[in-house]
Order: C-alpha cells, then sequence, then structure tokens
C-alpha cells in the first residue's frame, strides 16, 4: 500500500468522525449501528464457543452412549436366551 493512500484514507475516516460528532442524528444512527455490531459479535462468540464444547464432548458421548446401547443388547440377547431355555 502507498503512503499516499494510507495518509488519504486517515483524513478521510477523521473528517467523518468529526461529522458524526457534531450531527446528533449521526451519532445516533452510529451508535445504534455499534451497538448492534456488539451484540453480534458477542451472539458469534458464544456460538463459536459452544460448538467448541460440543465438539470435545461429543466424541466421549457418543462412546459411552455406543457403550451403553451394546451392553442393553447384550442384555436383550441374554433374556431372550433365558426365555427360550425355559419355554423348552
Amino acid at each position: 500500500m502507498k503512503l499516499g493512500t494510507f495518509v488519504i484514507g486517515g483524513l478521510a475516516g477523521a473528517a467523518v468522525v468529526m461529522m458524526v460528532r457534531r450531527n446528533r442524528i449521526m451519532s445516533a444512527v452510529a451508535s445504534n449501528v455499534g451497538g448492534q455490531l456488539r451484540q453480534r459479535m458477542s451472539d458469534m462468540k458464544d456460538d463459536a464457543i459452544e460448538k467448541a464444547l460440543n465438539m470435545k464432548f461429543a466424541s466421549s458421548f457418543r462412546r459411552a452412549t455406543s457403550k451403553a446401547e451394546h451392553m442393553a443388547e447384550g442384555a436383550m440377547h441374554t433374556m431372550q436366551e433365558h426365555d427360550m431355555d425355559h419355554r423348552i
């Protein structure tokens, strides 16, 4: 990036800030937009944390669930064999 472009961008940004500070309507609009951006960023952060935690614990939960299902299937199979033995 050229230094001249950087300086012009800085001056344009400063001019916009001065306009917003002097005009109450523009100041209110900028405040509203800033509040909405802050809320959306907070929501995205919360979503990212939730997804990260779900990924971390989901694999161990799946293993525990799979083990419990396997044990339940074994118990059902044993009960069925037991019923078959008593019928004969």
